[in-house]
C-alpha cells in the first residue's frame, strides 16, 4: 500500500494544467493524482482478466481513456513494474503513452501525472492540427 504524498512538479505543463488545458478545464495535477489513488484502491475489487491482470479506467478525457492495469504477481515478468498506466485514444485505437510503476511513491506519482498531462496535450495538439 502507499501513503498519499504532496507532489512537486518539475514539468511546467503539469503545473499549468489546472489553469489552461483546453481539452478539459478540470484536468488538474491534484485531480489526476486523486483519481489515480482511487483507481488503485478499486483494483482490489476487480476480478482477474483472462491474462491474469486487473484493469480499471482512471478517467476519461474527451476521446481518451486513462487506464490502470495491475499484472498478477505470478504472471509478472521479472524486472517489469506490476502497475501500468496507459493513455489510450479510442477513435484511433492507439496507445498515446504509458508508464510502469512499482508502488506509487512520490516520484512515481509525479512521473505518472506528467505523462498523463503530456499525452493529453499531445493528443489535443494532434486534434487541432488535423482540423486545420
Amino acid at each position: 500500500m502507499f501513503t498519499p504524498a504532496t507532489v512537486q512538479f518539475t514539468n511546467a505543463a503539469a503545473d499549468q494544467a489546472c489553469v489552461d488545458y483546453p481539452l478539459s478545464s478540470d484536468l488538474c495535477a491534484d485531480e489526476i493524482e486523486q483519481r489515480l489513488i482511487r483507481a488503485y484502491v478499486q483494483l482490489v475489487f476487480q476480478d482477474l482478466n483472462t491474462d491474469n491482470s486487473r484493469s480499471v479506467v482512471v478517467m476519461r478525457l474527451g476521446s481518451l481513456a486513462v487506464r490502470l492495469t495491475e499484472q498478477h504477481w505470478a504472471e509478472a515478468s521479472p524486472g517489469l513494474p506490476p502497475l501500468w498506466i496507459e493513455v489510450f485514444d479510442w477513435p484511433h485505437q492507439a496507445s498515446i503513452d504509458s508508464i510502469g510503476c512499482y508502488e506509487f511513491d512520490e516520484d512515481e506519482l509525479t512521473a505518472v501525472v506528467e505523462m498523463i498531462v503530456g499525452a493529453v496535450q499531445e493528443a489535443d495538439t494532434r486534434n487541432i492540427s488535423s482540423q486545420n
